[in-house]
């Protein structure tokens, strides 16, 4: 089965968490800040697939508590 990351709340948390980890290592605070602005974006999609879960639970993934 093709999993569909757009509704897989934990995708995007772990992207957000690993951008965030790899923006500890950049030493200039532009490149810092613009990596932790992707990660608050990966958080919103989170966010967003999680509400898309709630909404139509058919799109659960396969072993995906609601």
């Amino acid at each position: 089965m093709i999993e569909n990351v757009m509704t897989n709340p934990a995708y995007w948390r772990d992207r957000a968490a690993r951008t965030r980890a790899k923006a500890e290592l950049f030493r200039y605070q532009n490149s810092r800040a613009n990596l932790l602005k992707i990660a608050e974006e990966y958080d919103r999609l989170a966010n967003y697939a999680e509400q898309q879960l709630l909404r139509a639970p058919t799109l659960r993934l396969s072993g995906q508590s609601p």
